[in-house]
């Protein structure tokens, strides 16, 4: 018997047609686009779908928002399932993140898992897993759940590594691989990062609350950094008292649907508008010529499926003279500012030339650099 025709056999045995299949059938991943192209473009086009994704980072780096952000786009792009925030936490501002991301608080089902211990919010979170209409999950945090022996025991009582949330969490990621695949929504980790000794040259060594599993089995892993303050194009402030916005940054520290290549992304908001996508847009394509610019003040848009330049109503190439005209054209015309960010989104697939880091290279190295230390550690930090 042919190796194709034990194939065969075995797809009809476990009722599983795509079992086992030759390589060139197997579809490709589908992603989710936040429509920002300073997350998307380092993504290849944004997460996974049916796929894990860990955010972690130090307090205030913006993992919330940024998880928020994409559960904003799965809202978007899937009407018709409803998304569940797990607030372990008991911290989320509702209101700010719907300004700041555009989430819709009607069709998100928020849980307040109060006087729960962490096995009972993971199996609460795989019941709505079984639900036929389930979009995607954010479980915040992973460093915020108690194991049961901890939770039912007196505070004087210390029940050292037997109490680790670890074990749990992996029996529960490992379940959850299966019907995210299955039911092809996501579960978003959100979780910490903590300094936990230094090495003998005294640089920090980090690490993240409960065990391997969430960095083993994550298909795209993201570390925040420390975020910055914005006051119109100027991004990099450290002053918050002007400021009319903020910038996240973070680094694509593990993508195993993607090369991580392109380094880290960004996103940018504004307290009066919320996420400024076309800013984000405008520095992406400007820096890797999406966007062509004959001098300083002209912006010349460009199909890149066809190299010409689009054309205005009169056949001529569509150019802006200043940035600010730029903006007012993409955020006044709907229909086209939808047809070009597919455009580009289809552009910045993996199949397609490879970039740079969006990131400074310091702040890029400096992350990676905390990843590998938290990669070596050895120490298990359960709560």
């Amino acid at each position: 018997m042919t190796v194709l025709e034990i194939a065969k056999k075995l797809n009809k045995v476990y009722k599983n047609e795509k079992l086992a299949l030759t390589a060139d059938v197997i579809p490709a991943y589908r992603r989710l686009a936040c429509n920002d192209l300073g997350a998307d473009f380092p993504l290849y086009g944004g997460l996974p779908y049916g796929r894990i994704v860990t955010v972690s980072g130090r307090e205030h780096s913006g993992k919330t928002t940024g998880a928020c952000v994409f559960l904003a786009a799965y809202q978007r792009a899937n009407p018709d399932k409803t998304c569940v925030f797990v607030d372990v936490e008991h911290a989320l501002d509702k209101e700010f993140q719907a300004a700041m991301t555009g989430l819709d608080l009607t069709k998100l089902l928020y849980v307040n898992p109060e006087g729960m211990s962490g096995e009972q919010i993971m199996d609460a979170i795989l019941e709505f897993q079984d639900s036929d209409n389930i979009g995607m999950i954010v479980l915040d945090s992973i460093a915020a759940l108690v194991s049961s022996r901890d939770y039912d025991s007196d505070m004087e009582k210390d029940n050292g590594m037997a109490a680790s949330i670890a074990k749990p969490l992996a029996k529960f990621i490992r379940k959850m691989l299966d019907t995210l695949a299955a039911k092809d929504n996501i579960l978003l980790l959100i979780n910490q990062v903590r300094q936990v000794g230094t090495t003998f040259t005294g640089a920090a060594i980090y690490d993240e609350p409960g065990g391997h599993a969430p960095k083993y089995y994550a298909s795209v892993k993201l570390r925040f950094g420390t975020r910055t303050f914005t006051q119109g194009d100027k991004v990099d402030c450290r002053e918050g008292e002007n400021a009319d916005g903020f910038r996240l940054i973070f680094a694509t520290t593990k993508n195993k649907t993607a090369s991580t290549q392109r380094g880290g992304g960004f996103l940018t908001f504004r307290y009066a508008t919320g996420l400024d996508w076309v800013h984000d847009l405008l520095e992406v394509a400007i820096k890797y010529e999406f966007i062509q610019r004959p001098n300083n003040m002209t912006y010349i848009l460009i199909n890149l499926e066809t190299g010409c330049p689009y054309e205005d109503s009169e056949g001529k190439p569509l150019k802006f003279v200043g940035k600010q005209k730029l903006k007012e054209f993409l955020n006044e015309n709907i229909q086209f500012q939808t047809e070009y960010l597919n455009m580009l989104i289809q552009h910045i697939q993996p199949n397609d030339t490879q970039y740079g880091s969006l990131l400074d290279q310091r702040q890029l190295s400096e992350m990676m650099a905390q990843e590998r230390s938290c990669d070596k550690d050895t120490v298990d930090v359960s709560q």
